[in-house]
C-alpha cells in the first residue's frame, strides 16, 4: 500500500511547479506513514531515468529535490508502505524499471503464491524484485511485448487480475517516453486500517485514508498540465477518478483517453 503522483506537461517543468509548494510538501509528508522507501522516474529528454531509495520518504532531501528542482515533462513518484512480507530493499522499491517502461503500484494482491504462479523466474528476475507489483508488471509486458499497444497490455492483464482476484487494489502509474498510464481499480479491496492504527498516528493520519484510501484524483491547468495523485492532499481542483477505469495522456499532445476496464475506449 503506497501513495502515487505523477504529472505531464507541454514543456519541462517541476511537479512543485504542477501542484503548488503546500501541495508538495503536504504529499512528502504522507512519508509519515508510507515510511518503506520511495522512488521517483522521469523524461530527460526522450529518455525515462529512475532512483529509488529503501529510506523513508518524509524527510529525505532527494526526495524534496525530485518534486521541486528537475523539470521535466513527465514524472512519477511513489512513496511504499510494504505488504507484509515483502522486504524493504531497494529491489522492492517502486518504481519498477525494465526498458524505458516504469510502472509503480498501490495496493495489493492476494494471496501471492497463486499470483506468482502466473510468471516465470526469468520473467519475475527481469523486473527485479519478489512483490505482487514485480509480477503484475511481468505479466503487463507479457503481454506488450507480445505484440499489444501498452495501453491494452495494461488495462486487459488488471481487467484480467481483477476477475481472478477480486480484492485486490491495482493502482498503477506506468510511464514511457510516449505516454503516461493511470489506472484506478480496486472495488472490494479492504482499507488496511490495522496498519493506520499501528502508525500511531492518530489525528495525524493524513486526509482521506480512512475512507478514501484507495481514490486517485486528477486535475489539469491552464497550461495543459495534468497531474495525478493518490488520496492525502486536500485543496481545491481536484477531481475524483471513476472507479476501474483508466486513462492514458499522450505525451506529445496532452490528449487523454478514458478507459473502462470492461468497456470499449472513450475519446476525453
Amino acid at each position: 500500500m503506497c501513495r502515487l503522483l505523477a504529472h505531464a506537461s507541454p514543456t519541462p517543468v517541476t511537479t512543485r511547479e504542477v501542484i503548488g509548494d503546500a501541495s508538495c510538501h503536504e504529499w512528502q509528508r504522507l512519508g509519515r506513514l508510507h515510511t518503506d522507501g520511495w522512488g521517483t522516474a522521469w523524461l530527460d529528454g526522450d529518455e525515462v531515468r529512475r532512483y529509488r531509495d529503501a529510506a523513508r520518504g518524509l524527510d529525505n532531501p532527494d526526495l524534496t529535490d525530485a518534486l521541486g528542482d528537475t523539470p521535466s515533462r513527465a514524472r512519477l513518484t511513489h512513496l511504499r508502505l510494504a505488504t507484509e512480507g515483502f522486504a524493504t530493499r531497494v529491489q522492492n522499491t517502486h518504481p519498477f524499471r525494465v526498458g524505458d517502461i516504469v510502472l509503480a503500484h498501490n495496493g495489493s494482491v492476494t494471496p501471492y503464491a497463486r499470483l506468482r504462479e502466473k510468471v516465470t523466474d526469468a520473467e519475475l528476475a527481469r523486473v527485479g524484485g519478489e512483490t505482487d507489483t514485480a509480477v503484475v508488471f511481468a505479466l503487463i509486458l507479457r503481454r506488450h511485448e507480445a505484440g499489444e499497444p501498452l495501453f491494452d497490455a495494461v488495462t486487459a492483464t488488471v481487467s484480467e487480475l481483477r476477475g481472478e482476484f477480486p480484492t485486490s487494489a491495482l493502482n498503477l502509474l506506468v510511464l514511457s517516453p510516449d505516454e503516461l498510464i493511470a489506472v484506478h481499480a480496486n472495488e472490494g479491496a479492504p482499507i488496511p486500517h490495522e496498519l493506520f492504527e499501528e502508525s500511531g498516528l492518530g489525528d495525524d493520519l493524513p486526509a482521506g485514508h480512512v475512507d478514501h484510501y484507495y481514490q486517485l484524483s486528477w486535475r489539469r491547468s491552464e497550461d495543459g498540465s495534468i497531474a495525478v495523485t493518490s488520496s492525502g492532499l486536500t485543496g481545491d481542483g481536484w477531481n475524483r477518478m471513476a472507479p476501474e477505469t483508466a486513462v492514458r495522456v499522450d505525451l506529445s499532445t496532452l490528449q487523454v483517453d478514458r478507459r473502462e476496464l470492461l468497456g470499449a475506449s472513450l475519446a476525453a
